[in-house]
């Protein structure tokens, strides 16, 4: 029998949260879940630092915390982590270093696209028939109390990703100071500033047909609209909101039968949830009950993740050059031919999956930057790339990739670089590609496809590409001897071309 256990701990901005589970034979036994309120995020989203006052408390829970790592001996088997009160605060690294040095346990910041990509493949899992509503197109609405998370994906493509700042907290704080009966207006805003900025930057939204929600907040919705599934009906949410919506928070509390917190966040809560309906054209919202803590545990433990993730990357790559009239035909050929030089030449480079799923990217990507000018396209390639965000990737790889597309053209790096504050591994990987990606595009040079497929062989002291054309390969033969330099000075071996052509 197998078991382990693990401890998540989230400082989050309403409250810090603790899960300890044992997982025997793959099946987890929840042993405990702890929840500590702190509004953290009401120092934060109004003052912009976080209070001695507020990390004196927060010191004091996570003592407690620390009592049961010791207590489960999970010392080693743990992950503490920060999410937006703290992430956002001008003071963070002295409320990390405080709480380290007091407590004894290590906070992280969850980056904010780690955080939507943890909640993704926890819901990925939760919800029945999700792929089908990835496919068919689905907003995924992670609606806490310090941000906002949005997720939409349409036949396995994520159209948009961002994690924008109208958590309930941080609405109600904006908006404290503004009289009672004026609120609902001040809510009317910020709800259509938010679907505004999905529609403006989400082209496809008019295409999306479910909506997923998550986080802190559906603990309240269901506690106040009672379902009987797993979906909640927009048009429980409007009785509920027009019933209180001129109320003070300590009336909304009463008439709810709902603590005093959440008599505070309810209006902007709803109110953004109604506003989200609305211009999906939903009349009800499906939604997963999982905590974050839960979710954290689940994903650090690595009970779960996702399958094929380069290849729906490399899919997104593609779908990202579309929007910067990418050359379909050529990045495809050239990726064919970096992928089979890849395979063929796999003892001279040593290099892994991770690295030719580098390739893969730069060999589709190089030439991006022709959308924005024809001359240096190199550069602008380079910035265009390192735009690229999409929950899951791997930021240094797309790094790597931006400064891959930078050095095709063969231009020296100027000494203020990125490439120069790479490590010196990294600098080798880039290289070896880099020599690849050159001669896989020149065999495209033309952009024409003249050259329609490559034969490889190797032998002690030379290489030799046959390239299989349906016509002279002019242009490809003359780039090709002009760029097979660097593969010679990175290899130590010389890289030839002969030409077949195919009606020969």
């Amino acid at each position: 029998m197998k078991s382990s256990l693990y401890a998540v701990i989230n400082v989050g901005a309403s409250a810090v949260r603790m899960q300890i589970s044992e997982f025997v034979n793959g099946k987890e036994t929840l042993l405990e879940y702890l929840v500590s309120p702190l509004r953290l995020g009401r120092d934060t989203f109004s003052k912009g630092y976080i209070t001695l006052e507020s990390l004196n408390k927060a010191v004091d829970i996570m003592k407690k915390f620390a009592d049961k790592l010791t207590e489960y001996d999970l010392w080693k088997n743990y992950k503490a982590i920060c999410t937006s009160g703290v992430r956002d605060a001008d003071n963070k690294y002295f409320f990390i270093d405080r709480i380290k040095t007091k407590t004894g346990i290590e906070l992280n910041i969850i980056d904010e696209l780690e955080e939507l990509y943890v909640k993704y493949l926890a819901i990925k899992n939760d919800i029945k028939d999700f792929k089908k509503f990835e496919e068919e197109g689905v907003l995924l609405l992670n609606f806490s109390s310090g941000n906002v998370g949005i997720n939409i994906f349409k036949n396995g493509i994520n159209l948009f990703s961002s994690v924008l700042p109208y958590g309930s907290l941080r609405i109600a704080e904006y908006v404290k100071n503004i009289k009672n009966e004026l609120k609902h207006r001040a809510f009317d805003i910020y709800a259509e500033k938010l679907t505004n900025q999905i529609k403006q930057y989400c082209k496809g939204i008019n295409e999306i047909k479910y909506l997923i929600g998550s986080g802190s907040s559906i603990n309240l919705l269901t506690e106040v609209t009672y379902p009987k599934s797993n979906t909640i009906k927009k048009s429980d949410l409007e009785k509920l909101y027009n019933k209180v919506k001129f109320l003070e928070p300590a009336a909304i509390s009463q008439e709810l039968k709902v603590s005093d917190y959440n008599g505070e966040i309810f209006l902007p809560t709803v109110r953004l949830y109604l506003s989200i309906m609305n211009m999906l054209g939903t009349k009800e919202m499906i939604f997963s009950k999982q905590t974050f803590p839960h979710q954290l545990l689940l994903y650090y433990s690595k009970k779960i993740k996702e399958n094929n993730l380069q290849k729906k990357i490399i899919k997104n790559l593609l779908h990202f050059g579309k929007k910067y009239n990418l050359d379909e035909k050529h990045a495809k050929q050239v990726s064919n031919f970096s992928l089979k030089l890849f395979d063929a030449l796999e003892d001279l480079h040593s290099l892994g999956n991770k690295e030719k799923f580098i390739l893969e990217a730069a060999s589709l990507l190089h030439d991006i930057g022709y959308y924005i000018d024809i001359h240096n396209h190199h550069e602008h390639s380079s910035y265009i790339i390192s735009s690229f965000k999409m929950p899951g990737y791997d930021k240094n790889a797309m790094r790597i990739i931006s400064v891959i597309s930078y050095l095709h053209r063969g231009k020296k790096v100027k000494s203020d670089h990125i490439f120069n504050q790479l490590s010196p591994d990294d600098q080798l990987v880039i290289k070896k590609i880099v020599a690849i990606l050159k001669i896989a595009d020149a065999l495209d040079a033309s952009h024409m496809q003249i050259v329609q497929d490559i034969n490889v062989s190797v032998s002690d002291n030379v290489i030799k590409i046959t390239a299989i054309s349906k016509d002279i390969p002019y242009i490809e033969e003359k780039v090709f001897n002009r760029k097979n330099r660097d593969f010679l000075e990175i290899f130590g071996i010389p890289i030839l071309f002969e030409a077949k052509i195919g009606y020969e």
